[in-house]
């Protein structure tokens, strides 16, 4: 959730807009932080393409941390990532309403869980980097650690109570981007990052993550699987 309060995200993105940022820094994996990862994966028997689950990869962690290591290493020095982490599964979950109309269903795609590995490890850096130079605004509430929708709603509250005890008139104006996650452009995407300082190995690393992706679609009837065939992915968030 992005909440505007007097204009203090509107000028913060002025203001990063103009702002010249330095590259993000590179910076190697290590088997202590393959097995960090691994352990704060959710404990699950689903599987991707692969037919590996998250508990087999946290019960094999011991002895392939040192070989995935070396792997996400090199992928992030080519930035390059690898083709076959790139195919993932999706089963629609049935939501409300009538069952004829593909809208009522919720796509959940299932990532291969070593490609969450090498994610994390990229999501971290940008994190980092972010971070450090101020790129996201603290008004910014959503997909960041140690703040959620509650401390938006709370802010909210106190921001229409402040005006209403200074006998000011608060207003307000929401957007309800349906669906905005599956609409990401991956052209402005790439450029977005560039501006931001994500360039060279790195902004192929994630030009490569996104390119040439595929996905199918699964669906369970009884005891039969059926099985979409293999769809470029050209919009989205994976």
């Amino acid at each position: 959730m992005n909440l505007i309060q007097n204009g203090t995200t509107l000028d913060h993105a002025l203001r990063h807009c103009k702002q010249v940022y330095p590259r993000i820094k590179f910076r190697h994996t290590s088997t202590k932080e393959i097995e960090m990862i691994i352990k704060t994966l959710k404990t699950t028997n689903a599987q991707g393409y692969d037919e590996i689950s998250v508990k087999i990869l946290k019960w094999s962690a011991p002895f392939i941390s040192s070989p995935l290591a070396y792997i996400c290493n090199k992928s992030l020095e080519t930035g390059f990532f690898p083709s076959r982490l790139k195919y993932s599964t999706v089963i629609p979950i049935f939501k409300t309403g009538d069952k004829l109309d593909i809208a009522n269903f919720r796509p959940i795609s299932l990532l291969i869980p070593f490609s969450k590995i090498l994610e994390k490890i990229i999501a971290k850096r940008i994190q980092e980097h972010a971070t450090q130079y101020q790129i996201v605004a603290k008004e910014q509430y959503g997909f960041r650690s140690s703040v959620s929708t509650d401390n938006a709603s709370h802010t909210l509250m106190h921001e229409i109570l402040l005006a209403m005890n200074n006998k000011l008139i608060a207003g307000g104006i929401f957007c309800d981007l349906g669906k905005a996650s599956d609409c990401v452009n991956h052209r402005i995407l790439l450029s977005k990052l560039d501006h931001y300082g994500i360039r060279g190995t790195f902004k192929a690393l994630i030009d490569s993550y996104l390119k040439e992706r595929y996905q199918r679609v699964t669906i369970t009837e009884k005891t039969n699987i059926h099985y979409s065939n293999w769809e470029l992915v050209k919009h989205g968030v994976p």
